[in-house]
This record gives C-alpha cells, structure tokens and sequence, in this order.
C-alpha cells in the first residue's frame, strides 16, 4: 500500500522541479536572445546616431503603451478557469481577441501621425503604422498560447521566443549595417510576427467547440479589468520615463537613455517578464492548498535571490569596463546611468512575485492598488527630477523602486499569502 506522506512529497516533488525546468527553459531563451541582442547593439552603437536611438525609442513607446491594452485578463482567464468552464471561456477569448486587436490597430493608426506632429519627427508616422500591424497577426495564436501556459509547459513558448527574438536581432542588425536608421529597429518587429503565430499553431491544437457555448465576456472583463490596469500601469512606468525626458530635454537626449536602458535593464525585465509568465500558473495549481502555496511562492524569491540579483549586481559593477569595450567610446557618458539602472532592477522580481500572487489568489484589485500608489509616486518623481537631466530621473528610478517595492512584498507575504494553521 502506498503511503500518502510519500505520494504527496513526490508531487510536490514534481510540481517544483516543472517550475524549474520552465525557468530553466526561459533562462535558455534569454541567454540565446542576448548572445544575438549583444551583437545587435554593437552594430545599433556604431551605426545609428543618437537621433536614430531616439525615433526607435519613441515609436517603440508609443506601441508598447497601446499594446498592453491587450491585457484584458482573457488569458489569465484561461488559465485560472476551472477543467469545465474551460471550452466556453476559449470559445469566447477567439472572439474577444479579435475585437480587441483589430481595435487597437485602428487606435495606433490613428495617434501616429500626432505623436510625429508633438515630437516633431514626420517619419514616426509610419513607423508606428508598422507596428500596429502585429495586433492583426496575434488573435491567431493567443489562445493556444494560454493553453500552453495553463499546462504549465514554457519549453515550445521559449523555443519559439529564442527563434523570433534571433531572426528579429540578426533583422535589426542587417538593416543598421544598410545604413536604414531607425527602421532598422522598427521594421523586424512587424516582419517577425509571423514565427511567432507559426509557433503557437505547431506548439498546441486547439479549434473551438459549438458545442460548448459562449462564456459571459463580461465576466471575463470584470476578472481582467484589475490585471489590464496593473499592466497599463507597469508600462506607463516603463516607458513614461523616455517620453518625459524627450519632451523636456529633445531627441538626442532619449536616444542615450534609452541606450543605456537597452543595455543595463533590458536582460533584467526580461527575467521579470518571464519569471511572472511562468510562476502565476505554477501558482494558480496549488492556489487552495496553503502549504503548497506558501513553499511555491517562497521558492520562487529565493529562485530570484540567487539567480537575479547576483547578476544585476555583476552588471552593474563592470559596466566600466565592458560599455566602451563592446559598445565603443562613444557610449562612456551612458556608464553611470546604466549602472544605477541596473541596480533599480534588484527589488523588481520580488515585487512581481507579490504581483502574481495576488492574482493567483483572485485578489488583483490589491495588485492594481498598489501600481496605482507606485505610479503616482513614480511619474511624480521623474517629472520632478528631469530639470536635472539624465543623472535626476535615474537616481529618482532607483530610489523610487528601492522605496515601494521592497514594502510592496512583505506586505503581500504578511497579508495575501494564507497563514499555516499554526499561524493562524
């Protein structure tokens, strides 16, 4: 007879090594992707003049800014939904991603040629045209790329990524080198989308059933409306920076910004995205079982711990050294700014361990709280700060983040995270 202690450490077992084959998986496309990224921004260095860097950042904002409206909570939906509800929910995200994506093509179509007219730069136009046109590439995939995050398997969503993210390097690369500018950033992005639905097609069969029925969308939206406007808020912080720079300070002055926070912070917040995508569904499966969710959430920051952080420090500490070895000299004034950038990334994967907590625990109105009081704080703060240029808003970076992140996680630990009996 089997003896239930033993079965229970096994799949506990099991559960935790999953969680970190699917880290292991995004560490591998990270690390691939840098590898190609890092020759990318050598050829960007000395091919693209700070106006250049600019125009990039600035239509890259401008995109992100809109491309996070497709936050709406479905995909969380998907994967928090219980066994079944699950084919009415999918059956209702196809037609819901639809109507979102084609809408925010529209909406980006529609700002561009007033964001060129603010900024003074006509060829931003069409540069965020292009863009736009991913949105009408996406419905195609979206659901079975919940699906798979639902099944907890990260390896053909890393695989995938480490591919589109090469092919759009080595893009970005060749068009810098042809002396194309800005496009060369600008344009790979929308020539890459296609690997990407490719991808999900292959990765996961899934065709919706009549049979089914529809799901309540506006149960879905009421579910997503706290996660759109936590993902609203993260990428206004994200990007709010660049925008407020160029407006004070000019072009020129956002394309150094942006260098260094391509080549300070860009490995970084490409570990918090991921660690977030793979810990809300490791969570969302033991999300009633207090002791496994306390050991899952708990292992993941000191996944963070010894994974992260020593390497944000590491970068930080010997930017000295390797920014004008691989960028060139040119780039020597971006050194500070990108250490101190650098060091901003430490609390960020903690506070997203809170974040998807939360939401795993069907709370992220508490989450979405919280980014509005850090946003606030935020936007206050570099608004303030960019009359003292490049070193004020970076100092206000770092101090902004090491100020309510930090208190951000310990009071999810002391307050979302159930107590054990004996706590309690």
């Amino acid at each position: 007879m089997s003896n239930p202690r033993v079965n229970y450490f096994l799949r506990r077992l099991m559960m935790s090594s999953r969680f970190t084959k699917n880290i292991g998986w995004i560490g591998m496309t990270e690390i691939l992707s840098r590898v190609s990224r890092l020759t990318t921004v050598i050829v960007l260095a000395h091919f693209l003049s700070l106006s250049d860097y600019g125009a990039a950042a600035i239509a890259l904002t401008a995109n992100e800014l809109i491309k996070v409206l497709t936050n709406t909570g479905v995909g969380q939906r998907i994967i928090q939904v219980d066994e079944a509800h699950l084919s009415a929910v999918c059956n209702t995200a196809w037609r819901m991603n639809w109507v979102i994506c084609i809408g925010l093509f529209l909406l980006q179509s529609a700002i561009a040629p007033f964001v060129a007219w603010f900024y003074d730069a006509p060829a931003l136009t069409w540069m965020i045209v292009a863009l736009a046109g991913v949105y009408l590439m996406m419905p195609i995939g979206l659901v079975q790329c919940f699906l798979i995050q639902r099944q907890g398997q990260m390896k053909p969503l890393a695989v995938t990524a480490t591919v589109q993210m090469t092919l759009d390097n080595i893009l970005t690369a060749l068009f810098a080198a042809l002396g194309w500018g800005a496009w060369a950033v600008v344009l790979p992005k929308l020539l890459v989308g296609p690997v990407w639905v490719i991808g999900m097609l292959r990765a996961y069969h899934w065709q919706s059933d009549p049979v089914a029925g529809q799901a309540d969308w506006r149960e879905i939206l009421s579910f997503g409306r706290s996660v759109l406007g936590v993902e609203t808020l993260k990428t206004l912080r994200l990007h709010a920076d660049r925008l407020i720079l160029g407006a004070a300070l000019g072009v020129e002055v956002v394309g150094l910004y942006f260098f260094a926070f391509s080549a300070g912070l860009g490995l970084s917040m490409a570990f918090v995205t991921s660690f977030g995508s793979a810990l809300f569904p490791h969570l969302c499966e033991v999300k009633n079982d207090v002791a496994g969710l306390r050991e899952r959430w708990f292992g993941a920051l000191k996944l963070a711990a010894k994974v992260a952080v020593p390497v944000m420090i590491l970068q930080a500490v010997l930017a000295p050294w390797y920014v004008p070895i691989v960028y060139g000299e040119r780039w020597h004034e971006a050194i500070p700014a990108l250490a101190i950038l650098c060091l901003s990334a430490i609390p960020r994967p903690f506070a997203e361990a809170a974040s998807q907590l939360m939401r795993a625990r069907g709370r992220p109105d508490l989450d979405f709280w919280w980014n509005i009081l850090f946003t606030l704080v935020y936007l206050a703060g570099v608004s303030v700060a960019v009359r003292w240029g490049i070193w004020g808003v970076v100092i206000t970076v770092l101090g902004v983040h090491w100020l309510i992140m930090p208190y951000m996680t310990v009071w999810t630990a002391l307050h979302v995270l159930p107590a054990t009996p004996r706590e309690s």
